[in-house]
């Protein structure tokens, strides 16, 4: 049973990998070049939102990471140090929040570089939910053969 369950991940794995290759060489993607109007809209600001804006802010940058720093040490300390009915319950919380930051991080980091890259937003959210799809498969995988 377990042979057959390992043989399966390596054939799926490969399956996986030979997909992707396909996929990467079959399309032109590497030659694409915004043209004038996307790099028009990116640098004059009026195809810019208020997040990406936002984003190019270095206080606002600041504040953010000041206070998810200061959040996860809280937790984290409270997690260590605290009541022991409060363990469990900070120690869900800090790993629950991480897992958030750490998707949120990706899947924002890959809107803003497409649409700063000049493909459209709906682009831009299509790359961005096939980033969530193969966390989410990713997820899946490691769940299964974890247990």
């Amino acid at each position: 049973m377990t042979t057959a369950f390992l043989a399966s991940t390596a054939v799926m794995g490969l399956f996986v990998v030979v997909v992707l290759g396909w996929v990467a060489r079959s399309r032109g993607w590497y030659h694409y070049s915004p043209n004038a109007e996307h790099l028009a809209l990116a640098h004059t600001g009026d195809g810019e939102t208020r997040l990406g804006a936002m984003s190019d802010d270095p206080r606002v940058l600041a504040v953010a990471f000041t206070l998810l720093v200061v959040g996860f040490v809280g937790g984290v300390t409270l997690f260590v140090s605290g009541p022991v009915e409060m363990q469990a319950t900070a120690g869900l919380a800090v790993a629950a929040a991480g897992g958030l930051v750490l998707v949120g991080y990706l899947l924002l980091g890959v809107y803003l570089s497409a649409t700063r890259r000049g493909h459209p937003r709906s682009l831009a959210v299509a790359e961005s939910a096939t980033v969530a799809g193969v966390l989410f498969l990713v997820a899946v995988t490691a769940q299964l053969l974890m247990g």
